[in-house]
């Protein structure tokens, strides 16, 4: 395979070397390599028109389906830096999003779902005059075009420049901005260039064992890095096809990975729990799976055991490990020959060119096995916060250490075991107490499928333990048996105060637990 240094110049590769091969896969069409080599330059001639400049943004609000793959390589080819927006998203959270990075160009899906995302769409066409030209797939509201019939005109006119601009191209250029969920307060735009999105997917295709026969099942939502970069451009990088669903349903997800023969099956863990009771879980063929890999937590025991027995069935490799939108995905990563008790308490480890450190609040080495805050280092680090320079500054020190937020420990042979965020983490009594230890020991009862635990104010403690439980389909734990649970596995004073069984926890797009949702609704019932 021939190496690049800029994003979309792999597309061109395989569409030289196999242009027949699969590349896209939505609902019912399936793209080539030539024909998503030819959606890209006609993407990319149409933006050229449209007026986007080297160092412009162009957004798109939708999820995953094939114009993600043809504005965002299209976006890097003429110089632009590419970002995704939710179609979930309130006006109000577009408007912030767009009026921090100032697209050139809004590309804006007219409908997902139930949604008319067109006054939305108007809205943001009228208030933002660096918007000079908004194109909606579907039916355009008035002021807007359609991106189809836009995207397909011919522009033999502009080829000359589109080389031109692709020749001006380098690999510092800003080439993705993803903002993060903002838990601690507004969203900040994660800067990415062509070099750091390359030299990520470089190491993790090896350890996530990739290659130009993988059929990755991507349902992430585009502005999160799993699905942009650690499955979506690495499908690219490796000539793979991407096998895309434009939200998560957990059995339409199984039904996709056996009919589209999926071979790299990557979730976080709530999806993957939200799937076992299924009926139609048990009658799904797996045999084409080669890879079962998770992230964004560390496995619940009962996940672990239903992937250990799946990969045992059909010869298949698991694979997990820890990363972060700054850091462009992965930077730790799981053996091949791990123990089941180092895939159910660890991360895995650090992988070259990567670095990672864990230190106290004074920035200083802390000894193995203690806790601290998780620092990292490589050439996948994030440029910077867009427009934030004094965040930028606070998370990336002088000699390109980045501080994750995150709290973590290193045993003895360098693995990483995951804590909580900074944030999460809660003083009872003068303890430190951190959430995702206690959920481990919730969801290891039998009857609990989901468990979230919360840090509430306390007048004789400071803060004390709140947890939300989430039964397996068809059980009732009561709460007298997890407490009894908990007491039996945890130090009294990680002990939750209180536990709450509910039907179902909110969800982030990602799927994870939308903590600060629930925190919400805890603030308001003390108010």
């Amino acid at each position: 395979m021939t190496k690049h240094d800029l994003t979309w110049k792999y597309v061109y590769d395989w569409a030289d070397t196999k242009p027949g091969a699969e590349a896209i896969v939505f609902e019912d069409e399936h793209v080539t390599y030539r024909e998503f080599a030819g959606a890209v330059t006609a993407n990319a001639l149409a933006f050229l028109e449209a007026g986007v400049e080297r160092g412009d943004r162009v957004a798109l609000v939708a999820m995953a389906r094939p114009e993600f793959f043809y504005t965002f390589m299209a976006a890097n080819q003429v110089g632009a830096m590419w970002l995704g927006i939710s179609p979930k998203f309130t006006l109000q959270e577009m408007r912030y999003i767009v009026g921090d990075c100032q697209p050139t160009v809004l590309v804006a899906l007219r409908h997902y779902y139930d949604r008319d995302l067109g006054p939305e769409i108007e809205v943001l066409a009228r208030e933002f005059p660096c918007i000079k030209k908004v194109l909606v797939i579907g039916e355009p509201p008035s002021g807007c075009e359609s991106y189809g019939e836009y995207v397909s005109k011919p522009r033999p006119h502009l080829a000359a420049k589109l080389d031109a601009r692709a020749a001006e191209c380098a690999p510092d250029d800003n080439a993705l901005l993803m903002y993060t969920s903002g838990s601690t307060g507004k969203p900040k735009g994660v800067v990415q260039t062509h070099r750091s999105i390359l030299a990520n997917v470089a190491v993790q295709i090896d350890h996530l064992y990739m290659d130009g026969e993988m059929r990755c099942l991507m349902h992430f939502p585009i502005n999160h890095v799993a699905a942009a970069v650690e499955i979506g451009y690495a499908c690219v990088y490796v000539g793979g096809a991407s096998i895309m669903m434009d939200r998560f349903e957990p059995s339409e997800t199984l039904k996709l990975v056996e009919r589209e023969r999926v071979t790299m099956f990557g979730q976080v863990p709530a999806m993957f729990l939200m799937q076992f009771g299924l009926p139609a879980f048990r009658e799904t063929d797996f045999s084409s799976v080669r890879v079962y890999a998770w992230g964004g937590a560390t496995a619940p025991q009962l996940v672990l055991d239903v992937l250990t027995k799946l990969a045992a069935r059909h010869g298949a490799k698991l694979a997990t490990g820890y990363g972060a939108t700054e850091m462009c995905g992965f930077v730790t990563y799981s053996d091949p020959d791990d123990s089941y008790d180092t895939l159910l308490q660890t991360a895995g480890r650090c992988v070259p060119p990567f670095e990672l450190r864990i230190v106290d609040e004074h920035r200083r080495d802390v000894p193995r096995g203690q806790i601290g805050e998780i620092a990292v280092r490589g050439p996948f680090m994030m440029k910077e916060y867009w427009n934030k320079p004094e965040q930028t500054a606070a998370a990336l020190d002088p000699d390109g250490w980045y501080y994750s937020g995150d709290l973590g420990s290193l045993d003895e042979r360098g693995y990483v075991r995951i804590s909580s965020r900074k944030s999460e983490m809660f003083k009872t009594g003068g303890e430190n107490v951190f959430p995702r230890e206690i959920e481990d020991v919730l969801e290891q009862h039998p009857e609990v499928l989901m468990a979230a635990v919360i840090g509430v104010p306390h007048e004789l403690y400071q803060e004390v333990g709140h947890a939300f439980v989430m039964p397996h389909p068809g059980k009732s734990p009561a709460t007298d048996d997890l407490h009894a649970h908990c007491k039996e596995n945890l130090v009294n004073f990680k002990v939750p105060k209180r536990i709450e069984v509910r039907p179902l926890l909110p969800l982030l797009p990602n799927g994870k637990v939308n903590k600060m949702a629930l925190k919400a609704e805890l603030q308001e019932s003390l108010v």
